[in-house]
Formats: C-alpha cells, sequence, structure tokens
C-alpha cells in the first residue's frame, strides 16, 4: 500500500486535501482494507456527522446564495411550526464570532434543514433534491444514472474540476444527496465518513473569545492611567468631535447618526472604552512603551465603539434566530429573566372580529347624523374608507422608501460621473505619455519637409506654457518664443496656476520638473481639459520639431 500522509497536524490547503484523496484513489482496496480495519465497528452505521457539516458549510454555491433568501423563506413557510419537533444537532456554533449575518443565516437555515430531512421531513428532502438539480445540473446528470455506487465511483465523482474546488466538500454533497435519490453505496464507502469526521475534528468548533482574554488583567490599570493623565472635560469634548464626524459618516451610508450608539450595547462610557482601548493596545504592541495622546486614544476608541456595534449586531442575530426557531429553549436569556409573554394565554375570540372594528364605527357614525346605522350602504361606505386609508399608509410609506432610493441614485450617479471625468483625464494622460514615449524611441529624421525656421513661425503664434527646465535651456526658448509662458521649476514660492486657463497647449519639460509643479498644473488641465503634451531634451531644433508636430495633428 501506497503511503498516505494525513495532513492533520494543521490546517489542511486545498491541494494537500485533494492530493490526499487523489492517493486514496490510486490505493486501491489495500488502503480501503486498512481503514475499515480501524474502525471501531464495521457494523456500526457510519457516523454522517462530519459528512453532514461540510455538506451544510458548502452546499450553498455562488448562484444559489443570490436566492437563498427565497429558498430559505420557502422552507420557513413550510416547516416553521414543524421545526422545534425536529432534531436540534448543532453543525456550527453561530455565535462564536466567526461568521457575518448572511453566512451565519445561511448555515443556521440549512443546518435545520438538515435536521429536518433526518427527521424524516418529505418537503425538506424534496426541497434539497430540487436545489441539487437545479444549481448542479451537470452533477445531477451524472448521478441519476446510478443506482449503487462503489468507493471508486465515489471518489471519481467527487473528484474537483478546479483547484479551488475542495474534494471533501464535493464527496460530502454526493453523500448527502445520493440517498435522498435512492442510490446505495458500498459498505467500503463508509471510510469516507471516517475520513471527513477526522477533517471536521481537526478543523473544530471554535470555542469563541472573551474580553478578558483580549485585555487580560490591565483593564484597572489603564482605567487608573486615564483618570490620572487626562482631564475628563477634554475627553468628553474630543469623543463629542469624534461622534459628530462618525455621524456625519453614518448619515452619508443612509443610517441615523446614532446608529452605533443604537447597537453598540457593550459600550461602557468614554472613560471605560479608552481604558479598554489602552489594555489592547498594550496587548497588541507589549514591546513599545509609547504613552498615547488623548486624541489617538480618542480615534482608537471610535474604531472600538464601531467594531462593538457590528459584534452586537451578530450577536442579536444569532440570539434572534435561535429563539424563533426553538422557543425560548433556544436562548440562555430566559433562564435569567423570565418571559411575561406567555403563548398559551393568548384567547382567540371566535366570530367575526375583524368586522368590530365597522361595525362600532357604522354605530357611531348612525348616532351622530342621526341615521339608521344597519343601512348596507353605509357599512359597506365606512369599510372601504377604512382599506383606503391602509392604502394611504402604505402609500406613503413606499414613498418615503423610493425617496431614499432616489437619494442613493442619485449620490450614486454623481459618483459614476466623477469617475468617468477622472477615467477621461486619465485616459488623456495616457495618450499623451504614449505620444511622448514614442517620440523617445523614433529617428530624429524630419517627417516634414517643412524647415524648422517655417516650423518656428508657426508654433510661435500659439499661445504655449512651458513647465520645467534648466535655466540655461529656458533663456535660450525665451529669446526663440518671447509670447510663450516659461515656468522655472528652481523658482521659489507657490505659481499660479491660472495662466495656463488661456493656453493653447501646456508642455511639461520632463528632464526637470518638480513633481509638486507637475501635479499642481496637471490638476488644472485635467479639470478644464487644456491640451498638453511632454518634451525633453535641450536640443532647440528638436524641441521645436515635436511641438511642431503636435500641432500638425491637431
Amino acid at each position: 500500500m501506497k503511503n498516505v500522509n494525513f495532513p492533520l497536524d494543521g490546517l489542511p490547503s486545498t491541494d494537500e486535501l485533494n492530493n490526499l484523496l487523489q492517493n486514496m484513489i490510486e490505493s486501491g482496496s489495500n488502503f480501503v482494507n486498512y481503514m475499515m480495519n480501524i474502525q471501531d465497528d464495521k457494523k456500526l452505521m457510519p457516523d454522517t456527522y462530519g459528512c453532514e457539516r461540510f455538506f451544510v458549510d458548502f452546499f450553498i454555491n455562488d448562484e444559489m446564495r443570490k436566492d437563498f433568501p427565497l429558498i430559505a423563506r420557502d422552507f420557513y413557510v413550510h416547516e416553521f411550526a414543524n421545526i422545534p419537533k425536529y432534531q436540534d444537532v448543532e453543525y456550527f456554533d453561530i455565535e462564536s464570532g466567526e461568521d457575518w449575518p448572511e453566512l451565519m443565516f445561511n448555515r443556521f437555515t440549512l443546518g435545520l434543514m438538515m435536521n429536518a430531512v433526518n427527521s424524516g421531513s418529505d418537503y425538506t428532502k424534496a426541497l434539497l433534491l430540487y436545489l441539487h438539480k437545479t444549481y448542479y445540473k451537470k452533477e445531477y446528470r451524472t448521478l441519476k444514472k446510478f443506482r449503487k455506487m462503489s468507493l471508486s465511483e465515489l471518489l471519481a465523482l467527487a473528484k474537483p474540476e478546479e483547484r479551488r474546488h475542495l474534494y471533501y466538500a464535493n464527496l460530502s454533497r454526493v453523500l448527502c444527496i445520493a440517498p435522498m435519490y435512492g442510490i446505495r453505496f458500498d459498505v467500503e464507502c463508509n471510510v469516507v465518513y471516517g475520513i471527513l469526521n477526522e477533517f471536521i475534528n481537526k478543523f473544530g468548533l471554535s470555542v469563541g473569545y472573551s474580553f478578558d482574554e483580549a485585555v487580560g488583567d490591565s483593564f484597572k490599570d489603564c482605567r487608573k492611567e486615564i483618570d490620572e493623565r487626562f482631564d475628563q472635560k477634554k475627553l468628553y469634548s474630543l469623543n463629542a468631535k469624534m461622534s459628530k464626524f462618525l455621524g456625519n459618516v453614518f448619515q452619508w451610508l443612509g443610517y441615523s447618526p446614532e446608529y452605533a450608539d443604537w447597537c453598540d450595547e457593550d459600550d461602557r462610557g468614554v472613560e471605560d472604552r479608552l481604558a479598554i482601548v489602552l489594555s489592547i493596545l498594550k496587548k497588541t504592541f507589549p514591546k513599545s512603551n509609547k504613552e498615547y495622546s488623548a486624541e489617538e486614544l480618542t480615534l482608537y476608541g471610535m474604531i472600538l465603539h464601531c467594531a462593538s456595534a457590528m459584534t452586537c449586531n451578530s450577536s442579536w442575530l444569532a440570539e434572534t434566530l435561535r429563539t424563533l426557531a426553538y422557543g425560548e429553549s433556544g436562548t440562555f436569556y430566559y433562564d435569567e429573566f423570565p418571559p411575561m409573554f406567555h403563548p398559551e394565554d393568548v384567547q382567540v375570540r371566535t366570530g367575526k372580529l375583524e368586522n368590530d372594528k365597522t361595525e362600532r364605527q357604522v354605530k357611531d357614525f348612525a348616532e351622530h347624523t342621526g341615521i339608521d346605522g344597519c343601512e348596507h350602504d353605509e357599512s359597506v361606505l365606512i369599510e372601504e374608507v377604512d382599506k383606503l386609508r391602509h392604502k394611504v399608509h402604505k402609500l406613503e410609506s413606499d414613498n418615503s422608501s423610493l425617496r431614499a432610493n432616489l437619494a442613493e441614485k442619485r449620490r450614486l450617479e454623481k459618483e459614476s460621473k466623477d469617475i468617468r471625468k477622472q477615467l477621461e483625464a486619465s485616459k488623456r494622460e495616457l495618450a499623451a505619455l504614449r505620444n511622448y514615449v514614442y517620440k523617445l524611441t523614433e529617428s530624429d529624421n524630419s517627417i516634414t519637409d517643412k524647415t524648422i525656421e517655417s516650423m518656428r513661425e508657426t508654433i510661435a503664434g500659439y499661445r504655449i506654457v512651458i513647465v520645467g527646465g534648466h535655466s540655461n535651456w529656458l533663456s535660450k526658448m525665451k529669446k526663440e518664443f518671447p509670447d510663450w509662458i516659461f515656468i522655472n521649476p528652481e523658482a521659489s514660492g507657490s505659481t499660479d496656476v491660472s495662466i495656463v486657463d488661456k493656453a493653447d497647449y501646456v508642455y511639461f519639460f520632463t528632464d526637470i520638473i518638480s513633481h509638486s509643479k507637475y501635479h499642481q498644473f496637471m490638476k488644472v488641465i485635467r479639470e478644464r481639459k487644456i491640451n498638453f503634451g511632454y518634451i525633453h531634451g535641450v536640443n532647440i531644433e528638436k524641441n521645436i520639431r515635436d511641438i511642431y508636430v503636435d500641432f500638425e495633428e491637431d
């Protein structure tokens, strides 16, 4: 048997995992017998937990991800009432701090689907089969040909077509989906369940993180340092300025200025926030003896405030998902704070409860107007008015959303317009640079039959600005073209860039020019779409020829 290395001493790479399973194929029956011999009991059903966990993690591909909110809605519509009755195997700890909201919701929902299938839900089984047929069409067309599958066939079917695809993700999908189609596996396939369990044990479930681990025992000392070093009034003033900026950021993003304050349930106030920041900084940079200023700590504090708001939102979502699915048993919160709400005490009145309001309004209207309230037309009229009120409120809500969307659309259009302007300016600059490079590489042979004197007379009539150049070269050029404007790069002080406003052409002398001067003038050139180009070298005749060619081409 070939020597097969199990990369279980560290997180294995995609290539390592794929190569491992490729070795399984090449090793043949000897490897299978070896793995089967180390199973606790070959007569037992295989442990499918690792396989199912990989399925929950990887079943949603890029195409399915876009549609998953609709998929999840359909699942909850059909199965929500049954969820507490199904098994509640937890494939991922959604409160571990490793899942962003979308991944948390997707994993949680798909985990509920797997529990429903394992508990005998015909609907969820049909749903997963439909998803497999829709989003894994090629695999489905191959899979439906099987009635029974050997280990070699399983491995061949699951082998990734691209390096970024994971072998074990494909294996878990086939192992979970195939039985739903009625496909059976040879007993030798059980070894794959064992390998997937080994991988899942190595990946492990996160134990989460804690405040104490982040800051250690230094919080009290840091809190004392904050009190001793800084004036409280100054700290609150700095915090107010930072908060105002943060509020404007949230408004620019379409949220309330107080959004972070609402979401950050763990915020302890300005002094404690800065003490936490100082503790984290000391742990992050233990060898640094830097003494942080109040401004630095306040800025870091705002980063902590925003990060805490994000994590509080995720924690709330995780707890809410569990509570929605499993009720009081889905969270430890109600162990400490028993709910006042008891669903069994909700009493449903029989009869036409929805008409009580209309009948009461009819009666009041009749008493006020002196007309018999039992008249059919009045009852219908008032009921219709009530419906119209609801429609008005709905239209007002929709109108508010449309206004918000319109504002966002206008903002994006403005950004797009600015980007297009920048792109257009960049294209013009690139074209000028290409032309300049071409001039550097071409021969000095004249491409026109005009004499230098004729070229000089032609370009002398244009308004040209030269930026940069050696002082001796500038002196010679000024004698040749006294009406041109020359910007000496060695001149001190600021230069009025508006002098290029009426220029026919602006040239940058690349041999001698400062970066600041270049960017200073280029900014104005881009904004006002002024023609520009590049020249180099102190050969006056070549300079004249290069400039003449530009005007001849135009």
